[in-house]
This record gives C-alpha cells, sequence and structure tokens, in this order.
C-alpha cells in the first residue's frame, strides 16, 4: 500500500506541469486579429515552411540549432491563367540561433506548377545579413 501511495505521489508530480503547460498554452493572447487574410497567411506560412528550411540547409549547411522569426508572405501570384493552380509564392524570414541572436533575413521563392510535378518546390532564395539597427515588425501567428 505504501509503495503504491509513493508511486501515485510520484506520477501526480510528474504530471502536473505538462497538464498546467498545456492549459496555459491553450489560448494564448496574440496581437494579430484572426482574420481571413491573418489565418490564410498563417497556412500559407506552415504549409510551405519546409521549403523555407531548405533554404537554411543550403545557406548554412546544417540547420542544428536554427529557427525562423518574423515570417511572412512578401508576395504571392497565380501562374498562367486565372482559373489555374499554379503559383508563386514569396515568403521572409529571420533565421537565429539560440535566445534570438538574430543572423540572416531569407526572402525564399517557392513555386508550384506542372514543371515542379505540382508539388511546391523552392526555386530560389536571397539572405542578408540582419542589421541590428533594422526595423523589424513581426507579427503574431493569428
Amino acid at each position: 500500500m505504501r509503495k503504491l501511495s509513493i508511486f501515485l505521489l510520484c506520477m501526480s508530480l510528474i504530471l502536473t506541469p505538462t497538464i498546467t503547460t498545456q492549459a496555459t498554452n491553450r489560448n494564448l493572447p496574440t496581437k494579430t486579429k484572426a482574420t481571413k487574410e491573418a489565418v490564410l497567411e498563417d497556412a500559407v506560412i506552415d504549409l510551405l515552411q519546409p521549403q523555407m528550411f531548405l533554404a537554411i540547409d543550403d545557406h548554412f549547411g546544417d540547420r542544428t540549432g536554427i529557427a525562423l522569426d518574423c515570417q511572412k508572405v512578401v508576395d504571392i501570384r497565380k501562374l498562367e491563367h486565372p482559373g489555374s493552380w499554379n503559383f508563386e509564392v514569396q515568403l521572409q524570414g529571420i533565421a537565429y540561433k539560440g535566445a534570438h541572436d538574430y543572423l540572416d533575413v531569407f526572402t525564399v521563392t517557392v513555386k508550384k506548377d506542372s514543371t515542379t510535378g505540382d508539388k511546391w518546390v523552392m526555386q530560389n532564395y536571397k539572405v542578408r545579413k540582419f542589421k541590428p539597427l533594422d526595423k523589424t515588425e513581426c507579427r503574431d501567428p493569428a
């Protein structure tokens, strides 16, 4: 009986931080209103983030410890005719290491059309050094 009591006590101590953390993160406040446009931008960023990380892999050689911040859709356009499902998207994000030690600003062009096998493929990317004096307005996800 004593072992069972100790076991239950230990399990409750282990699980309590997990449960409270999940409850705390459920409804985080955000400055960005959940408009249709903001939600669609979040969806595009989420969909194309793997292609952005391909640019980081290519540039740095290794992505270990590197993440992206201040991601945004710079431009999105349809290719060919208005009824097509072919797109070209230009995304931007700031690569950082550690506690937001900004490294470089990445601008990545991603394309989806018949030449890419109807898959999203990174076409090219541009990198410039992040300057601390740069004014960066990062929007929160909606």
